[in-house]
């Protein structure tokens, strides 16, 4: 199976907003949300970083609603009332995982910054990444797999009939590589946890399309990025996955790279 990874950036080289239009695929795209595991905001939409960003993007009323869905996909997974249970802080270490969360119809007018072809949010929770050392791989690559089963599903669901529209391509981020990952994020630690990262996202996407669900996944992966002033190299972004692709004998442009799995 062959999958298109591309860098994606404004016209200025600016991070895309995180649920707006590609300009790079034809087509519903969904958008990889680094999601919390902070109390108040576990799996909802919130706080700072990434995950700010989408609460903004989609406005409170929005927002309020893919929280409610939030809440009934964890404890679809986890059994009923795992999320209030979860949120007591005596409770076990949070669980890690992916969850496709679909948009409504009219997201594009009732969101603050929607695009007309965002067909719904991954919302992604990772570890705290301190340190290289703290990476557990099989953890990490895990909670891509889910992410990339959670759009096939949905993908699978509308091939049958269901509602909305196949989602072809995914946004991406690096989970646990900002709030989550090492200070300050322009050191040598920084790094080698990105570039990590990044080779374990290229197993997620491989270990899905060995899978029966190959047939239901997104084709085009969208990586988010913006050039850095100031560095030798253009972006933290392209700079991950172009070690991770070029590590795997894969040829990098400046468009992106084939990955054959």
């Amino acid at each position: 199976m062959k999958l298109q990874f591309l860098f994606e950036t404004t016209k200025n080289h600016d991070y895309v907003s995180v649920l707006a239009d590609s300009a790079l695929v034809q087509g519903d795209i969904a958008s990889l949300d680094a999601g919390s595991i902070n109390p108040g905001i576990y799996y909802q939409i919130g706080g700072g970083g990434v995950n700010g960003l989408f609460a903004r993007a989609l406005g409170a009323t929005l927002a309020a609603s893919v929280n409610t869905s939030l809440q009934a996909a964890y404890d679809a997974r986890f059994g009923a009332g795992a999320w209030q249970k979860a949120q007591d802080p005596s409770a076990p270490p949070p669980l890690l995982t992916s969850f496709f969360i679909p948009l409504p119809a009219d997201a594009s007018s009732t969101g603050h910054s929607v695009g007309k072809s965002v067909a719904g949010i991954v919302y992604s929770v990772g570890p705290m990444l301190p340190t290289l050392k703290s990476l557990d791989p099989k953890q990490y690559e895990q909670i891509y797999v889910d992410a990339l089963a959670g759009v096939a599903e949905h993908n699978a669901a509308v091939a049958k009939g269901g509602n909305g529209s196949p989602v072809v391509a995914l946004r991406l981020v690096m989970v646990s590589t900002g709030i989550y990952g090492p200070q300050p994020p322009d050191g040598k630690e920084a790094e080698a946890v990105r570039c990590a990262v990044a080779g374990l996202i290229l197993d997620a996407v491989c270990a899905v399309a060995k899978t029966a669900a190959a047939k239901d996944l997104p084709t085009t992966m969208l990586i988010n990025c913006a050039t850095v002033a100031g560095r030798k190299t253009p972006s933290y972004e392209i700079d991950a996955f172009t070690n991770a692709a070029e590590a795997r004998g894969i040829t990098v442009t400046s468009e992106g790279f084939e990955l054959v799995c």
